[in-house]
């Protein structure tokens, strides 16, 4: 054999034997799977006007009589919370934020039931008109919220709503967006066993600050009944003002 073709022939052999060896190797070879994480704006909130039962709680007057009367100063339509913002884990100052609230109301339905039986159904409305939110930090992403009534003290007002509080974070060209949910109750009086606040603090502008140890807590004398819904507490001061559950 003339030597000159050998290199030719070992690279024909060379080509030959790669080209059996690939389809084998590419069956037994696999290739590693990449999880990627999307970034998150996480919103976190704690209500301070009842820790226990976690909501926020308003009252429009004292008592069933002042309410009645209107002409209590003892209200208190501010809810309190904590609230912390975090971009994947990294407490950040949001670029904006927001709140919805959305009152839930009751009504016996006579059409347009879900189901035959259906006798209570829930209606939600948006009334995020009737709040105001201030939001103020302590640090990045870390602060307090404050959230006031400022919507008719009427028995209509008397309810159990629910706020969404929102928040979005610029990062470069893109946004990304949080959100998170909250209770807050609106009484129309205490429903505590005496209607004798528990402290009454002066402010320094000279007015009264009411405390009520657990506005959510006993009703009546004897014996003491123990609300642990607002929506029942709610129905029953409407009751007793005279608003029945309407029909829808």
């Amino acid at each position: 054999m003339n030597k000159r073709y050998l290199p030719i022939i070992a690279a024909v052999l060379i080509a030959m034997s790669c080209t059996a060896i690939v389809p084998v190797l590419a069956q037994v070879v696999t290739l590693p799977t990449f999880i990627y994480a999307a970034p998150t704006l996480t919103v976190v909130t704690i209500a301070q006007d009842d820790q226990a039962r976690k909501t926020g709680v308003m009252w429009l007057a004292t008592t069933e009589a002042t309410y009645t009367a209107g002409t209590s100063p003892a209200t208190d339509v501010m809810s309190q919370f904590k609230i912390l913002v975090s971009y994947n884990g990294v407490p950040v100052t949001p670029t904006s934020l927001y709140c919805q609230v959305v009152e839930k109301d009751k009504y016996n339905p006579i059409k347009d039931r879900q189901f035959p039986t259906e006798n209570l159904e829930t209606v939600p409305k948006d009334v995020s008109d009737w709040f105001v939110c201030k939001f103020r930090w302590g640090k990045p992403g870390v602060g307090v919220l404050d959230v006031y009534y400022v919507g008719p003290g009427t028995p209509v007002s008397i309810a159990d709503y629910v706020l969404v509080v929102g928040a979005n974070y610029a990062v470069g060209r893109n946004t990304v967006y949080g959100t998170d949910i909250q209770d807050i109750c609106i009484l129309g009086w205490p429903v505590a066993q005496t209607t004798t606040p528990d402290w009454i603090i002066t402010k320094p502008d000279g007015t009264l600050h009411y405390i009520y140890a657990d506005p959510l807590s006993n009703w009546g004398a004897v014996p003491a009944v123990v609300w642990k819904s607002c929506e029942d507490v709610a129905l029953m001061q409407r009751a007793q003002l005279g608003v029945p559950i309407p029909w829808n």
